[in-house]
């Protein structure tokens, strides 16, 4: 058996955690630059208010009915997240985190003597969890890891339910799958959701008794991965040792419109070391550089509001001649791409980085025409990497990024970084 385990509305969940003044009352999460709506409490979504939301289109519900918003508190979520997913190994041995509020269990017999059921596993961890993190979470138990996801579907649109659905003779996955909808299934997307209502299939029952051929042709070995789960056959294994990324990206938007060029080449500088961060984090070097930079695609012409204002958009990609990992190798590539899209006189939105070619840093390769990295200049990476977590981010930067950010993201509403910095731990009087 398979379990999946999500914690209800993540990050409204994290502020509430520490702060119980958001219990009972509509809260939202926004997004970069308190922009968007990304996560929503129940009363938020009681009153109508969606996913994706601009903050202007729901303003009138914010002042209407109090609305509490929060900044994207990054740093705290992500801690959350890591000690939610260490807790499940106190359940069971396999798990797989799949998402930042998601992760798979493998519940086999040898918990029967620990747990005489699975509704009794549910129970615990549940309990555990709220008392440990003070997360509300729901779980589904399945034969296969989409049966789990329907399951836990069902486990939070039921409240009757209590966080916890078990889906194991056939009767009752019939049931869950006739009222499952075809666009609500995991690995079910848009085009394949409208295809297969074109053709007569609406839920995931339908679904299932498909032809394994004719799913073939049309949804590739996907598809047929997909009906065999929900026939009851495990097809996707849990994967308790996630590979590397193979993409990495990083591109928040600026908090203002940024027109000049030495404003932007600093933000593209923060932005390159973060995603050197990363690849040295999961031990990985890259050779592939993407610099993309655009204005506001919604912005309109000043005292205009009828006109959309000129735009601006272009990328480049550049291919290192060697793969590596430290940022004092990427960033002459990097800045000589950004000065080659810059055009001058337009106000920018954004400035994006993306690396491709990403290979493990063991199978590093000597260059031919250039001198590529020693290991005593990858290890540097991961000696400021050291410094920057004992003494915070940034402790250690390249000299031609600056401490007072004209770009930086407007987070008007953050809450304090309870588990991460000692500056910001919860007092209590």
């Amino acid at each position: 058996m398979f379990a999946l385990v999500d914690v209800n509305s993540m990050y409204v969940s994290c502020e509430r955690s520490f702060n119980p003044r958001l219990k009972g009352v509509p809260v939202v999460a926004l997004g970069n630059n308190d922009h968007c709506v990304i996560a929503r409490s129940d009363e938020a979504k009681k009153l109508g208010i969606k996913m994706g939301a601009a903050r202007f289109q729901i303003q009138d519900l914010i002042d209407q009915h109090n609305v509490q918003l929060c900044s994207s508190n990054f740093a705290l979520y992500g801690d959350m997240s890591a000690r939610f997913q260490s807790l499940m190994y106190n359940f069971v041995e396999d798990v797989e985190p799949y998402s930042i509020d998601e992760v798979f269990l493998k519940v086999d017999g040898s918990y029967d003597t620990l747990y005489p059921s699975y509704q009794g596993l549910g129970e615990s961890i549940r309990n555990t969890v709220m008392q440990w993190l003070r997360l509300p979470v729901c779980i589904g138990f399945a034969p296969t890891k989409t049966l789990a996801k329907v399951a836990n579907r069902i486990a939070k649109k039921n409240p009757e339910l209590e966080g916890i659905c078990v889906l194991t003779n056939q009767a009752e996955v019939d049931t869950a799958l006739e009222q499952f909808e075809i666009e609500d299934l995991w690995g079910v997307g848009y085009r394949y959701a409208k295809w297969l209502k074109n053709n007569g299939i609406t839920n995931a029952r339908q679904l299932r008794n498909a032809e394994i051929e004719w799913i073939r042709k049309k949804m590739t070995v996907q598809g047929v991965r997909l009906v065999y789960e929900l026939r009851g056959y495990p097809a996707r294994l849990l994967e308790d040792n996630p590979l590397p990324k193979r993409t990495i990206s990083v591109a928040p938007s600026f908090g203002k419109l940024i027109p000049d060029l030495t404003n932007i080449t600093d933000a593209l500088t923060t932005h390159l070391a973060r995603c050197c961060e990363k690849l040295r984090k999961q031990n990985s070097i890259a050779r592939h550089l993407t610099i993309y930079l655009h204005t506001n695609r919604n912005r309109k012409t000043p005292g205009r509001p009828d006109l959309a204002s000129k735009q601006y958009s272009a990328s480049r990609t550049v291919k290192l001649p060697f793969h590596s990992n430290n940022l004092i190798d990427f960033l002459p590539y990097g800045i000589s791409a950004l000065q080659s899209i810059y055009q001058f006189g337009y106000p920018y939105q954004k400035v994006g980085i993306i690396l491709n070619d990403i290979v493990p840093e063991d199978n590093r390769q000597a260059g031919v025409f250039a001198d590529a990295p020693t290991p005593e200049q990858l290890e540097l990476g991961h000696v400021i990497d050291g410094l920057n977590r004992r003494f915070g981010r940034d402790a250690v930067y390249v000299a031609s990024q600056r401490k007072d950010r004209e770009w930086e993201m407007v987070q008007g509403h953050l809450s304090q970084r309870y588990t991460t910095n000692w500056n910001e731990l919860l007092v209590a009087y």
